[in-house]
């Protein structure tokens, strides 16, 4: 069987929709008419020829990036289980941040902002993102909270940490 080739215009709109994802706007930069883009954009969507070059682009585009699935769970997973205590010590005296070459690559990882010592007189600040929303997406994607929709091909390995992330969540649940 041949492959169809894209029309020149079709092939401009695939590359605009690899822009942002928006058909509607890919449209209207690929040419075709403004009050009409809408429904040209969802149109050319469903050609097929368009579909899969849209598909092989975004794949070869997870390729080179390393996008992948265990990584995206690996970065929420750097959030969810964060503790501050590899951050910060504090007593008494206050609190002191830990040096830079003190955190491991996880760590690092978990932190969403730094301010620095102010001349203001205030101390320095760390922010890390938002442990319960990774903590939500994890526990939506083991199907911590929706038992009926768990995957039945789930290996030991995993039935083990979905129990520890389980245990964990009702840890800091206090339950």
């Amino acid at each position: 069987m041949k492959k169809a080739r894209l029309s020149p215009r079709h092939q401009r709109f695939v590359d605009e929709y690899l822009v942002d994802l928006n058909a509607a706007e890919a449209a209207l930069r690929a040419g075709y008419a403004g009050a009409d883009a809408r429904n040209y954009g969802s149109w050319l969507l469903r050609h097929r020829g368009i579909r899969t070059a849209i598909e092989k682009a975004l794949a070869a585009r997870e390729e080179k990036a390393r996008i992948t699935s265990d990584r995206i769970l690996q970065e929420y997973g750097r959030m969810a289980f964060a503790d501050i205590r590899n951050f910060a010590d504090w007593g008494p005296a206050g609190i002191t941040l830990r040096e830079k070459t003190e955190l491991s690559d996880a760590d690092a990882a978990a932190i969403a902002d730094i301010q620095p010592h102010g001349s203001n007189g205030k101390g320095g600040r760390i922010k890390l993102y938002d442990k319960m929303a990774a903590l939500d997406a994890l526990a939506r994607h083991v199907g911590l909270f929706h038992p009926s929709a768990r995957r039945s091909d789930r290996s030991a390995a995993g039935d083990e940490a979905r129990k520890i992330l389980r245990e964990r969540i009702l840890k800091l649940m206090g339950k």
